[in-house]
């Protein structure tokens, strides 16, 4: 079998199994001594797990051997008679279980990096560039040497005009007619999108108002994408919501609601249409005061973790008072009770959360909610892979993908173990779990040479970087909105800053990368310089740079008169380590609340 293709089918290996007569069959055979301690280098490729507990995927099996070759599975068992050169890592007193898969996550930066160096090996993406997609299909069919997770994804989601999903920075198609649900939906399975991703989510149990798709919009969208043969998940918050969203054919939910518990009738409907949930209690959990994913951390090796991770798991900008928080669990454990399918998703790396880190807080939320030990771990693996059709993964058995963790200890007796890895394998590979500041930072490209402006002459997409997109406080859970327009060579900001959010803001952002929030390095340049004019009120600029903090970004005002005015600021004015890497330049309005415009011309970083 080609090593470097995954196509082969798994008849083939289980034909190589049989075929080799030796394997699965019975013997009392002793670890041998010269079986490599766990943690200790092991020859690639070619390798067994002996004398471990085996979590298979659905169960808990003791002394359990475990042959990998060519990136897959090739036998398991108890005392499997095993080629007499073959290495081995001595199992005991360890679990070896699949690499977790995280049911809800959004990819950019280094999420890949860092969600495999917790164990994480493949993720299930709820919205993210469609340009990455291609890409990570190709990454995925190929067994080899990698770095990075494996990449599924819904791509792009589906929302209203202004909704959510509109605020984060990435272009999106919005919706507003039933009729065009199928060419959507088309599109989308075009692009490479592995399912489809709907929203029916109108801010209010977050303290927010904004527009949602209604009913109909979204019953039709469900059809459309199971006449393309693709799954269709909704992301809710109400209980309201999902209900509706099962009753018209949803295949799974990606939030747990927070507004109300349900009742047990309601939570056997679910389980009776066969309707999985992804509750994403990390964020949630986080948001309401749980301090789980802190806790992970501290019984992290701090080595292990990136700048990005520490600073999303630090973000509280989206506290809040009140129970929800207890309520999603309490959902979770009645759902879980009626027999529904719960699939860990962390929703990482929202604020609260870290790539690959907080799949081990999830774990241990489940375990609270009511999960036992093996209904956890699961939840994490094959029932992730079953419930999103995702193929060889999940599980360890006979001509599946070499997607491994092991960890020191008893899972079965303490689920809370799973942050104490010893190794992980990816596609059979041992991964090399360096310090997070060499492993999982990406490589921050450098600006081109020569003068870099955007004049808006040609209209708003064009430039250099990756465009120019609204932002808003609604990914805080705030109301404020804003639009922009091209006018006469120059870009117009419209909108109004409302009530709802801490610190309320709306305005504009430039990406300067390829990709929204990819850090471009400026060295050697050191003025931001733009020419404005507007209704006389002040605005701020927002430096992003190449890590997401835990606090607000560093900004600089200014003053939008009247007549155009060439504005300038020193790079040194952001109060950033290094204000030469810039990945994100945000103008927007903050106080007072109300209605503003102003508009920018021959913006550029000299």
């Amino acid at each position: 079998m080609n090593a470097g293709n995954r196509s082969g089918t798994r008849s083939l290996w289980i034909l190589a199994v049989a075929a080799g007569g030796f394997i699965g069959a019975l013997a009392t055979l002793p670890v041998p001594e010269s079986a490599a301690a766990p943690g200790q280098e092991v020859p690639e490729s070619r390798f067994a797990v002996v004398d471990v507990t085996l979590f298979d995927g659905e169960a808990f099996r003791r002394n359990q051997d475990v042959w990998i070759e060519d990136g897959r599975v090739r036998g398991l068992g108890p005392r499997l008679r095993l080629p007499e050169d073959l290495p081995r890592v001595d199992g005991r007193g360890h679990t070896l279980l699949p690499g977790f898969i995280d049911g809800h996550v959004h990819t950019f930066g280094g999420t890949l990096n860092d969600a495999l160096r917790f164990g994480v090996t493949s993720v299930l993406d709820q919205f993210t560039d469609p340009g990455l997609l291609p890409g990570a299909k190709s990454a995925r069919d190929d067994i080899a040497r990698t770095g990075e997770a494996d990449l599924f994804s819904a791509g792009m989601l589906a929302t209203a005009p202004g909704g959510h999903g509109t605020q984060f920075g990435m272009a999106v198609e919005p919706l507003t007619e039933p009729a065009s649900a199928a060419a959507w939906v088309r599109a989308r399975k075009d692009e490479g999108s592995d399912w489809i991703k709907i929203v029916s989510e109108d801010g209010r149990p977050y303290g927010g108002e904004m527009p949602s798709l209604d009913g109909e919009m979204i019953g039709a969208l469900i059809a459309a994408a199971h006449a393309e043969g693709l799954l269709a998940v909704v992301h809710v918050s109400t209980i309201e919501r999902a209900l509706e969203a099962v009753s018209q054919g949803a295949d799974g939910l990606v939030h747990v609601w927070i507004d109300e518990i349900i009742a047990e009738e309601d939570a056997r409907r679910v389980a009776e249409a066969g309707v999985f949930v992804v509750p994403t209690l990390s964020v949630i959990a986080s948001m309401f005061g749980d301090s789980t994913g802190l806790r992970v951390l501290d019984e992290t090796d701090e080595e292990m973790v990136s700048p990005m991770q520490w600073g999303t798991l630090g973000d509280r900008s989206y506290l809040r008072t009140g129970t929800e928080g207890e309520a999603a669990l309490e959902n979770v454990r009645r759902l879980h009770e009626a027999g529904v399918r719960i699939i860990a998703g962390t929703d990482a790396p929202n604020p609260g959360t870290g790539a690959g880190i907080s799949m081990h807080g999830e774990l241990r939320l489940l375990a609270r909610a009511g999960l036992g030990s093996a209904e956890v771990l699961a939840s994490a693996t094959s029932g992730a892979a079953e419930a999103f059709r995702i193929p060889e993964r999940g599980r360890i058995a006979e001509g599946y993908v070499a997607d491994l963790v092991l960890v020191r200890g008893d899972l079965e007796s303490d689920v809370s173990r799973t942050i104490d890895i010893v190794t992980i394998w990816k596609d059979g590979y041992a991964v090399a779990r360096e310090s997070a500041a060499a492993g999982s930072a990406p490589e921050i490209a450098p600006a081109p040479d020569g003068p870099i402006v955007v004049d808006f002459e040609d209209g708003i997409d064009v430039g250099f970087g990756s465009g120019w997109q609204v932002t808003t406080d609604a990914m805080n859970g705030g109301a404020s909105t804003a639009e922009l327009a091209v006018e006469a060579g120059a870009l117009v900001v419209r909108g109004e800053t409302k009530a709802g959010s801490p610190f309320p803001w709306a305005g504009a952002i430039w990406f300067l990368g390829a990709q929204p929030m990819q850090a471009v390095d400026f060295s050697g340049r050191s003025v931001l310089r733009f020419r404005a004019r507007g209704d006389g009120r002040g605005y701020t600029v927002m430096l992003f740079g190449a890590e997401i903090a835990a606090t607000a970004p560093p900004a600089v005002p200014f003053v939008a008169g009247p007549e155009w005015a060439v504005i300038e600021i020193p790079l040194e004015s952001f109060a950033t380590a290094d204000p030469s890497i810039i990945a994100g330049l945000a103008f927007v309005a903050q106080a007072p609340l109300g209605s503003f415009t102003f508009e920018l011309d021959d913006v550029e970083v000299r």
